[in-house]
């Protein structure tokens, strides 16, 4: 009896800065209405797990130790067959498992997106062997009220995410969470054959008992998901034409983003001090930007042991009265900011912007110091310092988009800056799960839109 559970951990690796991830498939319905299932990485199992598996559950990385379950497929039957090894799964295709694949999508009518086969959808993937390992008999999403989460049990101390009181969270005993693989099993017997592990069996049944009835068995979480590709979310692809920032891929790089903010900046001073005068600074009529100013304090005098200095600013704004000290973090891990070896990053930052204002002889002698971090909404750091804490302002770039949404006709005719704030959308996402997945449908809804 196939009543193993298999978690599909998507929206994460390398591969998808640059490719279209197979596992978009998961949460479209074919055209011909069918719900195919691609597993994670490379669509493969082994053998043990043939015919075994009856349920999936969707999950992303929420954070250290916790998923979040975004989808469940029930009632899977196997597609891909374990029968050969599959090997070289980088280097090649495997020309017998691919022509299983092919006879399966022949019987099943031709397997379309968008009026597109699967088989040219993903056709240009090196390593496709595999297009679908499952098909579904239900694909299922949480309902808009429900957030469901699993955390896996550690034998370390581990700060675990905080949640609202409303989110569901199953807590494991037994499993703990894979660091290699993108997909887990859990068995009803705590175990399967070929389980090198076998420890921890009676914890692991009752996590099983735990998933299945608190996450799958419970159908008020759930809605039916009959989602299909349509001809407006074709039609939007359209209408947001590819720029600089998607075709060099520097939407992530953060010293790209601040060049291009420094220069918007200047181009549209009035646009700028109006978004300002919401956090209290007047930008006036003048102002300047400097880039990666060095924040090394070339001073005898100072010191240099109590108040370390050095790093370079990403973004610092001068007014007649004013300072403002702009860290602008993208993907970098500073959900903790880190020390080096110079001291903390932030504080090094503030070190510099007092001497400058305290120094008689200089040009910014006596003027008002203002700090900023503009960060995603999907990255926002725990500054550890309280006082830095209390000294640095989160603007999240959400914040900005929203800001420049509502002053759109400012800009609308420089194709530029049109670029740049589209650009910004992907990080004004809640969870960096989500912005992949906004980039992988944004490349599966083009990549159909070519082929027709």
């Amino acid at each position: 009896m196939n009543t193993g559970i298999v978690l599909n951990r998507m929206y994460v690796g390398d591969y998808l800065a640059s490719n279209l991830g197979h596992e978009i498939i998961n949460l479209y319905q074919a055209d011909n209405g069918g719900n195919y299932i691609y597993l994670n990485s490379t669509g493969d199992f082994v053998k043990a797990h043939q015919g075994k598996i009856h349920n999936m559950l969707f999950v992303k990385y929420y954070g250290i130790g916790e998923v979040e379950v975004i989808g469940l497929a029930k009632g899977l039957h196997d597609v891909y067959q374990a029968d050969q090894q599959f090997t070289g799964k980088y280097d090649g295709i495997n020309k017998e498992i691919f022509a299983q694949q092919q006879e399966y999508i022949k019987k099943e009518g031709g397997i379309c997106y968008g009026g597109v086969s699967i088989l040219d959808i993903f056709g240009e993937a090196g390593q496709q062997s595999v297009y679908i390992t499952y098909k579904a008999d239900k694909v299922y999403i949480p309902k808009s009220d429900k957030r469901m989460f699993i955390r896996f049990y550690s034998d370390k101390k581990v700060e675990y995410p905080m949640h609202d009181a409303s989110d569901i969270v199953v807590e494991l005993t037994g499993y703990q969470q894979a660091k290699a693989s993108l997909k887990q099993y859990i068995y009803s017997e705590g175990t399967y054959p070929g389980d090198l592990t076998k420890r921890n069996i009676e914890a692991k049944r009752d996590d099983y008992d735990k998933v299945y009835r608190t996450l799958i068995d419970d159908m008020t979480l759930w809605q039916e998901s009959n989602n299909q590709v349509d001809e407006e979310e074709l039609a939007y692809i359209n209408e947001r034409k590819i720029s600089l920032f998607d075709i060099c891929q520097i939407q992530n790089d953060e010293n790209k983003f601040s060049n291009a903010l420094s220069y918007f900046m200047m181009q549209y001073p009035k646009l700028w001090r109006k978004f300002f005068l919401n956090y209290g600074i007047d930008l006036g009529d003048t102002f300047s930007i400097s880039r990666e100013e060095s924040s090394k304090i070339e001073d005898s005098n100072y010191n240099h042991t109590k108040y370390p200095s050095g790093g370079r600013i990403d973004l610092m704004l001068r007014t007649k009265q004013d300072i403002v000290v702009i860290e602008n973090k993208i993907k970098s891990d500073i959900n903790s900011i880190e020390e080096d070896c110079e001291g903390k990053q932030l504080r090094r930052y503030y070190n510099y912007a007092v001497w400058l204002t305290k120094n008689k002889n200089g040009n910014d002698y006596n003027k008002e110091k203002h700090f900023f971090i503009l960060t995603p909404k999907y990255n926002i750091p725990t500054i550890e310092d309280e006082e830095m804490k209390k000294l640095y302002h989160i603007i999240t770039y959400a914040d900005v988009y929203k800001y420049l949404s509502e002053n759109l006709n400012q800009i609308k005719d420089d194709s530029n800056f049109i670029a740049f704030y589209e650009a910004m959308y992907r990080h004004t996402l809640d969870n960096v799960n989500d912005y992949l997945y906004y980039e992988m449908q944004e490349k599966f809804f083009r990549r159909i839109k070519e082929l027709r």
